[in-house]
């Protein structure tokens, strides 16, 4: 299920209320034209009992072929 999927589900007006958000705000991640923060994205994760999920709310993750080497500072 996707956060779009979800939101169509439990409703705009019962979701803002839910997480303490305007409808607008809710429409804008229906829509795509803005995305929950870190903490309201935690927060739809632990309110759905994990059927959505960071790739559900933010889309899939890329993986790159390369590692990523990261140099420390001395």
């Amino acid at each position: 299920m996707t956060l779009k999927d979800y939101i169509k589900k439990v409703g705009e007006k019962e979701l803002a209320k839910e997480l303490g958000v305007s409808v607008n705000t809710i429409k804008s991640w229906r829509y795509g034209l803005r995305q929950p923060s870190v903490k309201q994205a935690k927060n739809l994760i632990a309110m759905t009992g994990r059927a959505l999920d960071w790739e559900n709310i933010f889309g899939p993750v890329k993986v790159t072929k390369e590692p990523v080497i990261l140099e420390h500072a001395n």
